[in-house]
């Protein structure tokens, strides 16, 4: 229904401040910062902050060896650590070297069965360190199968000992010390038993990870504060020695923003109307009440409206609602789409399943004028009688009410497409734009032109009534198709310019013909296009009948035909309605008042990260 109102601000402080000003600005979730290139011009003198990558890079590095490590290690900055680049590098190297070994011996661990590396597990109970690094003794470490276990007592002589680290029903993990001069002779006696070798463990994982986050800990901090304020660069301006920073807030949440900086004593912020600044165009945040809001996603799919425009938001609301409720009327089903809504809407929060409640309710209400209760054509019967009708309003099964639904979307068409007309003439003088207001097939000459058609049409086919002569042809028909087809020089003779076409005369008047053709076919298809609505009101009805005839046919198994019969055709039909439904709005509609290409506000912070 309208659009938020938005305020342009502009902080400027000094050059020294950059830091402090960029970290207040954007510590809340409220501005829309322009990017610093589209505030300076030739004219004004401004400078861009020259990029500076060094410390995005080194924070992308530390992220990386984290995310390995698969480490949520965080250290804030204490405001008073300094370090060099060559420091930084230097920890980040380090702590990199760290987690190659780690990731090497992971991958060498890889190709390791479950059972293998429980025992590596048992195996770190002795100090591994001290293992890797023996001069005169050889440690070998692996699996033996179990019937092997035993001959081990008959090689001590040879010069080695044993240890059992783990076993299961099959095999048995052992390591074995012997002299660092048998231990080549040892190896093919073990190779005799049987023996596979598994590579002992060069590193202490766990430690060296928690080396990484220590060497890393001493400068994160440090590292994160300065890439965050460096990431806000493109935003500020510079003029002199005044920093800058321009960007949209909205106008309810100004004096939250400004009252940031009340101990800024050097900072000052500049509060301007949104529009003010050529070049730099205001985005768009919706502002609808409970029942459109949902709606606002198919608002944005299209396209935002430009700020200050129009926002056909309740607009397409109540009409999409109203098409989709006819095509799909049924009390029974309406209930389960509003209700199925609802629970998805409190689970996910869901703009759409939202969507679906509000059109549930209007499935409901078609459903109680076509006398539908899932597909069932006469169980509402009684409550009709209750109230003292004769039957229900309509039934939709019966030979007649054909060319009723036919003539009904017909009528809804037409109706919808004149109020879009109505709507674009109105948008159209507010922009004072008079030639589309006035002499265009979306404007005040098609306008006439449709709606007395549609009309003498009416009143000479339903109502005997005649209407159609040469008078009425011309005045109501001939002259707005001339406006139409004379809408350039016209506007000219409104804007009190050259009367003559650009392209001259003959040009213009030749495409002209083509073009008022074209728009004539278009009045034509888009009011036939709503023949769709009564078509699927009878497709409704068409594809239940088939389901209450299955269930009639299917004796005790009737009631699971039902359920079935209506969890299809809610699936299918459901999603058809809303498409075509969907595709009411955009095509037959929004094409003739409604533009988008406004501009998403999105708060800089959450944009930039």
């Amino acid at each position: 229904m309208a659009i938020e109102p938005m305020r342009l601000l502009r902080l400027a402080g000094s050059k020294e401040n950059i830091e402090k000003i960029l970290l207040t600005a954007f510590s809340s979730d409220d501005m829309h910062a322009e990017l610093a290139s589209h505030v300076i011009n030739e004219g004004n003198g401004g400078q861009l902050m020259p990029e500076d990558n060094t410390y995005a890079d080194f924070y992308k590095r530390i992220q990386l060896i984290f995310s390995n490590l698969h480490s949520d290690f965080t250290c804030a900055y204490d405001g008073i650590s300094v370090f060099s680049d060559e420091e930084i590098e230097s920890h980040i190297r380090l702590a990199e070297v760290n987690y190659e070994k780690i990731n090497e011996q992971q991958l060498n661990q890889s190709i390791l069965t479950k059972e293998d590396k429980e025992a590596l597990i048992e195996l770190r109970k002795f100090n591994i360190e001290s293992l890797n690094h023996l001069s005169f003794t050889a440690v070998t470490f692996g699996r033996l199968p179990l019937s092997s276990q035993a001959k081990l007592t008959f090689l001590a002589d040879k010069g080695f000992v044993h240890q059992i680290v783990f076993k299961n029903n099959h095999y048995v993990w052992i390591f074995i010390i012997s002299n660092a001069e048998d231990a080549k002779i040892n190896q093919s006696v073990l190779e005799s038993l049987f023996f596979e070798p598994i590579p002992i463990p060069k590193v202490d994982e766990k430690q060296l990870a928690l080396d990484c986050e220590s060497t890393i800990g001493q400068i994160y901090g440090y590292v994160e504060h300065h890439a965050e304020v460096r990431r806000y660069y493109k935003y500020m301006a510079i003029f002199d020695d005044i920093a800058v920073v321009t960007g949209f807030v909205p106008k309810k949440r100004v004096k939250a923003f400004k009252s940031m900086f009340g101990e800024m004593e050097d900072v000052t912020i500049q509060d301007f109307p949104a529009g003010l600044e050529e070049g730099l165009e205001p985005p768009t945040i919706l502002k609808n009440n409970w029942f459109a809001k949902p709606f606002e996603l198919f608002i944005e799919m299209y396209g935002l409206p430009h700020y200050g425009d129009f926002d056909p938001t309740f607009y397409l609301a109540v009409t999409y609602c109203f098409l989709f409720g006819i095509m799909f009327g049924d009390l029974g089903q309406g209930f389960v789409l509003s209700l199925g809504g609802w629970f998805l809407w409190k689970r996910k929060g869901s703009r759409l399943a939202s969507a679906a409640i509000r059109i549930g309710l209007f499935s409901m209400f078609f459903g109680l004028v076509f006398g539908s209760f899932f597909g069932d054509e006469h169980v509402l019967d009684p409550l009709y009688r209750a109230i003292g009708m004769a039957g229900k309003p309509l039934e939709v099964m019966e030979p007649s009410s054909t060319n009723v639904l036919l003539l009904g979307a017909i009528a809804i068409g037409a109706t919808l497409i004149l109020s879009s007309i109505l709507i674009n003439i109105v948008l159209r003088f507010k922009r004072k734009q008079l030639g589309e207001a006035l002499f265009s097939q979306n404007g005040l000459a098609g306008f006439i032109f449709y709606g007395s058609l549609i009309g003498m049409l009416t009143l000479e086919m339903m109502f005997q009534i005649k209407v159609l002569n040469i008078f009425t042809e011309i005045l109501f028909l001939g002259i707005p198709l001339l406006m139409i087809l004379l809408r350039e020089p016209l506007t000219h003779l409104v804007k009190k310019v050259a009367i003559k076409p650009h392209g001259g005369w003959g040009g213009y008047l030749t495409e002209a013909v083509f073009e008022l053709i074209e728009v004539l076919l278009s009045f034509v298809s888009n009011t036939m296009s709503f023949l769709r609505v009564g078509g699927f009101v009878l497709s409704h009805a068409g594809m239940m009948f088939v389901v209450m005839t299955l269930k009639d046919m299917s004796g005790s198994a009737g009631l699971l035909v039902i359920i079935i019969g209506n969890i299809f055709v809610m699936g299918l039909e459901g999603l058809i309605v809303g498409i075509q439904t969907l595709r009411l709005q955009y095509y037959e509609m929004f094409s003739r008042y409604y533009e988008g290409g406004g501009k998403k506000y999105i708060p800089t912070t959450t944009l930039d990260h």
